[in-house]
């Protein structure tokens, strides 16, 4: 029996159906269906399908109904043996097939719509980054060109009106306005420590002793030579008295013996003997100079009895005095800022404590001691008012006064070697020292403080940069107002410069507050040669105005 069936040839050949037999094929076009017996065969060959190109892996064929092949297979045909009505052309289709060609037919439509979608896709993403990029290079473009413009033009500042203050800083340490050690003048133990650290102490007052008993046996060696000059004196001076009796004694015996021998010699008179007057006459006679002599030895002896009396006194009293250092007071008035003494160390020549073992600081007023670099010590002068700030104290500014500038740089040295003016090279410095007169109880000697002082005050000053003010070569001054910003035009006014503190100038001449004054030149020029360049065409001008493009 012959049965119609579908032969492919693999993906994207050409489908044919073809009669088997047995094994025997013949192709459809050799035997149409529906073509009568006898009919030429080509006038009813029926058009094969068009190739249908491979299908995808992922997108299989549609697949045609289990029972269409079953049901062409049982198509009766006119050369087909046992056929019994011809087919017509409603007859010809195979279902198979035409889901096949749908299926196809639908894959190209989705394709072509994906090739369209791409293509629009593309066109708008090269439209964007066209537009991207004509849009980054205008930025740019104007980016340059407002860059240009703006070197062109030249910078400007302003005249302004205000106080104008310059000032002159420098760093030092704190320092207490007065400041003694309390140091023994005897050497010795630690007595009594009588004060600590942070006290405060009046003049006079006891801070700590020293044990010495080598001064106590001074002082009672003195008291015995005093004992014993007084004894001296007082042998001499009865020496003198004695003397002075032996004078007295002598003369009043000598009047008596005198009288008496005259008494004898007048009884002998009459009796009329001439010796007898003789003898009372010898017997009158006194030594009296020997008697002053001797007055005036005891005299001596009582002299020189009453300066060893002194001698003895004086070193008493220096004994005791020395004596008396064992005991150490305050000179001054003021707070106790170091005790590095204890009880029972040694002190003198011979102590291993600090040199200074007791330290007293009158912090009732302080001082800020600063080196001063030699551009600005020129414009130091006593009396000027500063600020001075603290490490220690960030939060505390206190006000200052300038009571003394050295008068040879700091560090100087012997004035041969050079070095007291500033002969050994290297940064000359003064040292200038300012007073607080209000310190504040936090404050303590040594911390860091900056001082800054205030050397010029002008008030009402009309105040430029410093770049604006240009020389004009004749010892003249002058600035640049830009009186029209849009044309650039200038007007060159002479100045004045009063003061300068290195960033901003004082000036008076023709400038008000608000002016607008060229601080440097345009194009990438230097200040300077814009100022001359200026000036120069500016001079030349007969209006005094000049034109900058």
């Amino acid at each position: 029996m012959m049965a119609l069936r579908r032969n492919r040839r693999g993906d994207g050949a050409d489908e044919r159906a073809s009669w088997s037999d047995g094994g025997a094929t013949a192709p459809v076009s050799a035997h149409p269906i529906g073509a009568a017996a006898g009919e030429d065969a080509s006038a009813r060959i029926v058009p094969a399908a068009p190739a249908a190109p491979a299908m995808p892996a992922a997108e299989p064929a549609p697949q045609a109904a289990p029972g269409a092949t079953a049901a062409l297979a049982g198509i009766p045909h006119a050369n087909v043996p046992g056929s019994t009505d011809p087919l017509g052309p409603a007859d010809l289709v195979d279902a198979e097939a035409l889901a096949d060609m749908r299926a196809f037919n639908d894959l190209k439509a989705k394709r072509k719509k994906q090739r369209k979608r791409k293509i629009i896709i593309g066109v708008a993403s090269t439209v964007a980054v066209l537009a991207v990029a004509g849009g980054a290079f205008a930025w740019y473009t104007a980016d340059q060109a407002a860059k240009a413009l703006q070197n062109m033009a030249p910078q400007t500042g302003f005249v302004e009106q205000g106080t104008f203050v310059e000032t002159v800083s420098a760093s030092g340490n704190l320092q207490p306005v007065a400041s003694v050690s309390a140091t023994p003048e005897v050497d010795g133990i630690v007595g009594e420590v009588l004060v600590a650290e942070g006290d405060a102490v009046e003049e006079g007052q006891t801070l700590f002793t020293v044990v010495n008993d080598e001064l106590d046996k001074a002082v009672n060696q003195a008291a015995q030579g005093i004992e014993e000059a007084k004894n001296g004196v007082a042998q001499a001076q009865n020496a003198v008295n004695d003397a002075y009796h032996a004078k007295s004694a002598g003369q009043q015996a000598a009047a008596t013996a005198q009288a008496q021998a005259q008494a004898a010699a007048a009884a002998a008179k009459e009796a009329g003997g001439a010796a007898v007057e003789s003898f009372a006459g010898e017997q009158a006679s006194f030594d009296e100079s020997s008697a002053d002599s001797a007055i005036r030895s005891a005299e001596l002896a009582l002299s020189n009895a009453n300066l060893a009396l002194q001698n003895a006194q004086s070193a008493y009293d220096e004994a005791v005095a020395r004596a008396a250092k064992r005991t150490v007071t305050a000179s001054i008035a003021g707070s106790v800022v170091a005790v590095n003494i204890e009880p029972g160390k040694a002190l003198g020549a011979t102590a291993s404590a600090a040199t200074s073992p007791v330290q007293i600081a009158d912090l009732s007023q302080m001082t800020v001691s600063i080196n001063v670099n030699e551009i600005d010590i020129l414009k130091i002068s006593a009396d000027q008012t500063a600020e001075v700030t603290f490490t220690a104290a960030p939060d505390l500014t206190l006000p200052a006064t300038v009571v003394s500038i050295a008068t040879t740089s700091a560090g100087s040295g012997d004035p041969s070697g050079g070095a007291m003016y500033g002969g050994m090279g290297g940064a000359v410095t003064y040292a200038v020292k300012l007073l607080i007169a209000e310190p504040d109880p936090r404050l303590k000697p040594g911390m860091t403080a900056k001082a800054t002082i205030t050397t010029t005050t002008i008030d009402n000053a009309l105040m430029v940069p410093i770049s604006a003010v240009q020389s004009d070569g004749a010892g003249g001054s002058f600035v640049m107002v830009l009186t029209d910003p849009e044309t650039q035009e200038m007007d060159m006014r002479e100045v004045e410069v009063v003061a300068s503190d290195g960033l901003t100038s004082v000036v008076k001449g023709q400038v008000k507050a608000g002016d607008e004054v060229v601080v440097s030149g345009g194009a990438g020029g230097a200040p300077g040669d814009m100022g001359m360049e200026a000036g120069g065409m500016a001079a030349a001008d007969s209006a005094g105005s000049v034109m900058v493009g």
